[in-house]
C-alpha cells in the first residue's frame, strides 16, 4: 500500500471507530488531542492513539487496579488488520464493562470441604450485594490458579502454609481461617474477614519492572538489532522488544499485551521497528519451547506452537537475518554477560505447572547440543514421587523437582554457580538444605534466586545475535 492510501485508510478507520455502537461504552476524541480516541467504561479507560507514518496504538487500562490488559501498536495495512485488531481490544473492554468482582479462592487439603463453604459464601454476597466471586480448589492446584484471585483463604487443614503462601502471592492477599469459624462453616465472620483484609490491604502490587541489564564484556556489534522475548503468564501473552544500536545502547524499549498472540503480531513489531530504524539488520527471537533449525516445538504458547517460524519470517524479511534461541539459553547468556564472577554456570527455569529448561555456559560457550536439546531436563530419567507435572504446581513438589534436576546438573557438568527462576521456591535455603541431603557442602555450586526472566533474555538475545551477525 502507498503512503497515500494508507493515510486515506487510517482516517476512515478513525472515523469507522467514532461512529460504533457505544451502548456499553462511551467513544469521544480527546478533548486535547484529535489524534487521540477515547473509550471509557466505569472501569476501564483505554486510548487509540494515530500517530506519524499511519502507526496506531491501542491500550486498555483496568482502572481498578490500574493495571494494562492490553496493548499493541501496529501500522495501517489493510482495513481488515485494523479492524481484528480494534475488536480484540473491545474484547478486553467487554471485560471491564461491569464491575470486576473481587475473586476469592478457599483451599483445603482437597477442596471438598471448602466447596460447600464456597457456595454458602457465595449466596450470602449475593443477598448482601457484596461484590464477591467465590470458589474453592484443592491444595494442589493453589498455585497454579491463585495469581488470577485478589483474596486467597487458607482452611485450617493447611494454614501451616500461610507464611510461605504470602512470600508467592506477593500482590495477593492471603488469610487463614480460625478452626473454629471454619468448624460451624461461620458465614458471617468469614465475610468479616475478608472484608477487614480488605480494608486493612496497604500492600502495592509488586512492580517487576527493571532498567536494561549493563554488558559486563565488550562486544562489536555492526548494526541496528532488534530483539523479541515472548513468555505469558496465566492470564495473558507478552512480546517485550528493544532496539539495540551499534554501541548497544538502548533506542526503543516496548511491549505487547494480549490475551494471545498470532505471527501477525511479530510481524507488526519487526515492521513498526522498521520504520523507526531501516537500517536494522538482525532481528532476535526468545521463545519458550524447542527451536531446531528455526523450527518451535512446544512453546506452551498459543499461537505459536509447532512452527516453522524461521521460514516464515525469513520468506517475509528477505533483507533481514533472523537468529531464533530458547528463552532459557538466551537467559543464561543474559546472566554470563552481565556478570563477571563465573566463568561456567547453569540457569534453571521452574515454572508453574509446565517443565523445567536449563541453560548452561561452560567456560563462556552456550551449550545447545544435539538437535538443541541440551537443557531439556524433561527428559532426565528421574525417580519423582509423584507426575512430573503435579509436581510442578506445589513448592514441596517444586522443591523436588529443582533439587534433583540440580544434582543432575552438578553431577554431569559441576558449574560455579546455578541461577534460579522459581516462584514457588521463594527461600532459596530450603533448596540449599534439601540439596545437603544429597552432597557434600562443598560440592553445592553458588545458587543465586532471580525473580524474573525478561531482562536477561533480552539481553541474551543481543549477545546471540552480535556473535551470529557474520
Amino acid at each position: 500500500m502507498d503512503e497515500f492510501l494508507r493515510e486515506i485508510h487510517t482516517l476512515i478507520f478513525k472515523e469507522w471507530i467514532l461512529i460504533q455502537d457505544q451502548k456499553n461504552y462511551q467513544i469521544h476524541l480527546d478533548d486535547k488531542n484529535d489524534d487521540i480516541i477515547i473509550i471509557e467504561t466505569d472501569y476501564s479507560y483505554s486510548q487509540i492513539t494515530f500517530n506519524p507514518l499511519s502507526i496506531i496504538e491501542l491500550s486498555v487500562m483496568n482502572t481498578t487496579n490500574q493495571e494494562i490488559e492490553f496493548y499493541l501498536h501496529f501500522q495501517m495495512k489493510t482495513m481488515k488488520h485494523a479492524i481484528e485488531l480494534f475488536h480484540e481490544m473491545i474484547e478486553s473492554i467487554q471485560q471491564l464493562v461491569e464491575k470486576p468482582k473481587i475473586k476469592i479462592l478457599l483451599s483445603c487439603s482437597g477442596g471438598l470441604t471448602t466447596s460447600y463453604f464456597a457456595s454458602k459464601l457465595s449466596e450470602a454476597s449475593e443477598l448482601l450485594f457484596l461484590n464477591y466471586e467465590v470458589k474453592a480448589i484443592g491444595y494442589n492446584e493453589l498455585f497454579n490458579v491463585g495469581h488470577e484471585y485478589d483474596v486467597i483463604i487458607l482452611a485450617p487443614q493447611i494454614s501451616y502454609m500461610h507464611a510461605k503462601a504470602q512470600e508467592i502471592f506477593k500482590n495477593q492477599i492471603v488469610i487463614k481461617i480460625p478452626p473454629h469459624i471454619f468448624a460451624k462453616y461461620d458465614v458471617a465472620q468469614t465475610l468479616h474477614l475478608i472484608e477487614d483484609a480488605l480494608k486493612n490491604n496497604q500492600s502495592k502490587k509488586i512492580d517487576h519492572e527493571s532498567q536494561p541489564l549493563s554488558l559486563q564484556t565488550t562486544i562489536h556489534n555492526d548494526t541496528k538489532i532488534l530483539v523479541l522475548s515472548i513468555f505469558r503468564n496465566s492470564l495473558r501473552v507478552h512480546i517485550a522488544y528493544r532496539i539495540y544500536d551499534e554501541q548497544n545502547h538502548v533506542l526503543l524499549d516496548n511491549e505487547i499485551i494480549k490475551p494471545k498472540m498470532t505471527i501477525q503480531d511479530i510481524f507488526d513489531i519487526i515492521d513498526t521497528s522498521i520504520l523507526h530504524y531501516p537500517d536494522i539488520k538482525i532481528v532476535g527471537v526468545s521463545t519458550p519451547g524447542i527451536i531446531n533449525d528455526g523450527y518451535v516445538i512446544s512453546a506452551n504458547v498459543d499461537g505459536l506452537e509447532d512452527m516453522d517460524l524461521m521460514s516464515i519470517l525469513s520468506s517475509r524479511y528477505k533483507q533481514i537475518k533472523f537468529i531464533l534461541s530458547n528463552d532459557v539459553n538466551t537467559a543464561a547468556v543474559g546472566y554470563y554477560a552481565s556478570q563477571k564472577q563465573y566463568d561456567s554456570l547453569s540457569f534453571l527455569f521452574q515454572p508453574t505447572n509446565h517443565f523445567s529448561g536449563a541453560g548452561t555456559i561452560v567456560n563462556g560457550q552456550l551449550i545447545r547440543g544435539r538437535a538443541h536439546l541440551a537443557g531439556e531436563v524433561q527428559y532426565l530419567p528421574m525417580c519423582l514421587s509423584d507426575d512430573y507435572l503435579s509436581l510442578a504446581k506445589t513448592p514441596e513438589g517444586a522443591l523436588e523437582l529443582a533439587t534433583k534436576i540440580i544434582l543432575s546438573i552438578i553431577s554431569i557438568i559441576s558449574p560455579q554457580a546455578i541461577i534460579l527462576c522459581c516462584v514457588l521456591i521463594p527461600d532459596i535455603d530450603e533448596l540449599k538444605k534439601e540439596l545437603k541431603n544429597y552432597l557434600p557442602e562443598d560440592f553445592i555450586p553458588d545458587i543465586i534466586k532471580v525473580d524474573i526472566l525478561q531482562e536477561y533474555t533480552l539481553l541474551g538475545q543481543l549477545i546471540l545475535c552480535v556473535q551470529g551477525q557474520n
